[in-house]
């Protein structure tokens, strides 16, 4: 990371802060005038945290550019923290009747659809340029699309992949065109057979799957590649989810983990079960399914392990030797505009801003979030080699949003409730994941009309 540049914006941040709170004395710059058009933004962070003061700073330079409407009003970006995810929520919920919304709101991606549903978000489609849009990854557009119709637009992201030790492998008789990439991926197959290798060779051949980060949500994030890989889905055409969640291949998808926990000769379970979070860096493991976050850990305290890793993408279902589709769990919080914005064409110029490459390169330098946009992938030196470069390639390649519906909420509870399912039933008498899933498509499809 560019050690320079991310002490400059950080001060930039802080400077930006610091500027907001004098011009905003008195409340005189909150309200529209002949001249200005302000867009209130609700954000779910505060001011004194990291990613709040890069919103800061991504207002001030906003402002200072002196964005016109199309009757040449100034555009003046006002931004409101509101400190977490749940005041946000709330704070949204209690406006939705009264009618209180500002004109911008920030959304986690996979809840785009419900807030759509709700009428919190309305269609940006005809106030973004093709241009602008052509730069976005494609999993940012998809998960801010419904109905063809785009409602949302994000400046960070975090894709996942399988990070493997490739000098423990090259050990066991790997080279560096062995290993999997999003054209030609690992199966689960070759990661067992690799596990086997280094076991053979009295090498550390575990693999941590990170079961239990981030709850309900760590698992679909991490997990959904699985059976989209297999051809399977989470709910049907009806938004319904028996048929789909309990299908022969989403079950087929989630059944590549069972062979994790079957216990080998010496009586060892092939996954990690210790709580090392270091676990790939110290080389207690040789596998690990894991977000960016262990990228920039790694660069600041394993230097010498920097070389000795990388990252593909997700292992892909197969099936009579045809491989299934390869793919990668991402999203990340975005930005839409709501019913409640006067002027929608200025509202979504500012999300364009809030969400374009200034603001994207600004997070990932200040805080270390993937950029959305692909030109920074090509612009920024972090990722013209190693494993933050093979970890962009995955996301540009082959990122997959989350299930994209308004029941979003229990599919994910259900999801998870099948992951935990496979950790701690799988191998004892009665296991039998299709009809556990089954089950939870009662509770999930309650309500659906």
């Amino acid at each position: 990371m560019k050690k320079k540049r991310l002490v400059s914006l950080l001060l930039c941040a802080v400077m930006a802060v610091s500027f907001s709170v004098i011009v905003g004395c008195g409340g005189k710059d909150d309200d529209d005038t002949s001249e200005v058009k302000v867009v209130k933004v609700w954000v779910h962070k505060s001011e004194a945290e990291d990613e709040g003061k890069v919103y800061s700073a991504i207002e001030e330079e906003f402002n200072a550019q002196g964005f016109k409407t199309s009757a040449g009003r100034t555009i003046r970006m006002k931004l409101e923290f509101k400190n977490s995810a749940d005041t946000l929520a709330n704070s949204i919920n209690a406006e939705i009747i009264a009618g209180g919304l500002p004109d911008i709101v920030a959304v986690d991606a996979p809840n785009v659809a419900a807030y759509v549903d709700a009428q919190i978000l309305t269609d940006i489609s005809d106030y973004i340029s093709r241009e602008a849009l052509s730069d976005y990854v494609d999993s940012v557009i998809e998960q801010g699309t419904i109905d063809g119709k785009l409602y949302a637009l994000s400046a960070m992201d975090a894709p996942t992949g399988l990070y493997y030790n490739k000098d423990l492998l090259k050990q066991a008789g790997y080279t560096d065109d062995s290993f999997g990439t999003v054209q030609n991926p690992w199966t689960w197959n070759d990661v067992s057979n690799a596990m086997k290798a280094l076991k053979t060779a009295g090498l550390p051949y575990k693999i941590k799957l990170n079961f239990g980060f981030g709850g309900n949500e760590g698992s679909m994030y991490l997990y959904s590649p699985l059976v989209y890989s297999a051809g399977g889905a989470f709910f049907g055409k009806d938004g319904r989810s028996a048929g789909a969640l309990n299908s022969d291949k989403t079950i087929n998808g989630l059944k590549m983990l069972e062979r994790f926990f079957v216990a080998d000769i010496d009586g060892e379970l092939w996954y990690y079960n210790g709580s090392n979070v270091d676990a790939l860096a110290q080389g207690e493991v040789a596998f690990e399914i894991y977000g960016p976050w262990n990228i920039a850990s790694i660069q600041k305290n394993y230097a010498d392990f920097v070389n000795s890793y990388d990252i593909m993408p997700l292992p892909v279902y197969v099936e009579n030797g045809v491989k299934g589709t390869v793919g990668a769990g991402c999203g990340s919080w975005c930005f839409g505009v709501t019913p409640n914005a006067k002027d929608v064409e200025a509202a979504a110029k500012a999300v364009e801003y809030f969400t374009g490459k200034y603001a994207s390169e600004l997070l990932y330098q200040s805080i270390g979030t993937f950029p959305t946009h692909k030109s920074l992938f090509e612009s920024i030196s972090d990722f013209s080699s190693g494993a933050a470069r093979s970890l962009a390639v995955i996301l540009t390649e082959a990122a997959t949003p989350r299930p994209m519906t308004v029941n979003y909420p229990k599919i994910t509870n259900a999801f998870s409730q099948m992951i935990e399912y496979i950790e701690t039933m799988y191998g004892s008498a009665g296991y039998d994941l299709k009809q556990y899933a089954t089950e939870l498509c009662v509770n999930v499809d309650a309500g659906i009309r």
